[in-house]
């Protein structure tokens, strides 16, 4: 999946499409979104062909809305691509708000293109209905084996036949991506905010290489020392006690424990948390610190017991019970009697 961030990031740098076979626009979305049903695919479409879903009258509500949604932090996996075209013709181009949040574009100009590109001139929603239609066949004939296809597909039906046609992603799409982003026309985007973002996108590369590098060296270390011990906030008490297991999915550093303890329920309530491994010889240590964030996201949860075959005998991905957490903010502090301490961040 990082790997796949990764190309499609660069992917951006390069000159949008123009056009792209229907089949080719869903592998493409499968591959990049793996989470993805149906309904996230319809979304894009309709997006590259309607544009933006409603007409901007108040543009004060609009600023107000973005204001809120540029509050939540953006990180890891999700900060890039900083932006891609929408569906099979990239008419339209989402902007992820995290190009906001690092200062790469003002807020006014992602705004003010935002509302122009609302306020545009549109397909009629009668013609997106015919133009999906024949996108669906296409999709039908792929035999995807998404999830709950049937009834996405009856429930796009249901919207289309209602005159209306803009839907939300799926729980699975939002809780594995965060998308924040903003709809703009394609001509917009081109002269206004493409290049500060491709230049940014080079610089965030090389960011999320070295990131990269520091997480597999924390979790090369964590394997070496075997057990570790974690340290949370229980009120005013400090609780520690030791784990085992540790994972790199998808471009994060996860660990896993069980939503019946008291540790998970600490972490819960306070995902600050400290962790310290030694190494077998005693004399090499790490200290790692940052923000615990529970994921549960099936897939993920079931990798992480394929990577662990042991812990199937204890928990199942969907027993409601495994609780699989990622690190973010981290600062990992490499020590020893022997050496100056040495600090790594991801």
């Amino acid at each position: 999946m990082k790997k796949t961030i990764l190309a499609l990031a660069l992917a951006c740098i390069a000159t949008l499409v123009q056009a792209q076979d229907m089949k080719d626009f869903v592998n493409r979305q499968l591959s990049s979104y793996p989470q993805s049903r149906l309904i996230d695919i319809y979304k894009s479409c309709f997006q590259d062909f309607m544009g933006p879903e409603h007409l901007i009258s108040d543009r004060a509500a609009v600023e107000a809305y973005l204001d809120k949604e540029l509050a939540t932090p953006i990180e890891g996996a999700a900060v890039l691509p900083y932006y891609e075209p929408c569906g099979t013709q990239g008419r339209h181009v989402r902007v992820n708000l995290s190009a906001v949040q690092q200062g790469i574009i003002t807020k006014q100009a992602l705004l003010d293109a935002f509302v122009r590109s609302a306020n545009g001139k549109h397909p009629t929603v009668k013609s997106w209905a015919k133009q999906w239609r024949k996108m669906a066949r296409t999709i039908d004939a792929m035999h995807l084996n998404l999830p709950r296809y049937d009834q996405d597909r009856s429930f796009i039906d249901s919207v289309l036949n209602a005159g209306l046609y803009a839907i939300s992603h799926s729980p699975e799409f939002r809780n594995a991506y965060q998308p924040h982003y903003r709809i703009v026309e394609r001509g917009i985007f081109e002269r206004e905010i493409k290049a500060q973002l491709d230049q940014a996108t080079e610089q965030q590369l090389i960011k999320l290489k070295t990131m990269e590098q520091n997480m597999q060296q924390v979790q090369a270390y964590l394997k070496e020392c075997g057990a570790f011990y974690i340290a949370t906030v229980d009120g005013d008490q400090p609780r520690v006690r030791p784990f085992g297991v540790s994972e790199i999915i998808n471009g994060r550093l996860y660990i896993m424990t069980g939503k019946v303890k008291d540790v998970y329920k600490q972490m819960a309530a306070n995902g600050k948390f400290e962790i310290c491994a030694l190494k077998p010889s005693g004399s090499e240590w790490m200290r790692l610190s940052g923000t615990l964030v529970t994921d549960d996201t099936l897939a993920t949860k079931e990798e992480f017991l394929n990577r662990n075959p042991s812990l199937k005998s204890m928990y199942s991905a969907d027993d409601g019970n495994m609780a699989i957490l990622y690190i973010t903010n981290a600062t990992a502090r490499f020590c020893s009697f022997a050496a100056p301490e040495r600090r790594v961040t991801f």
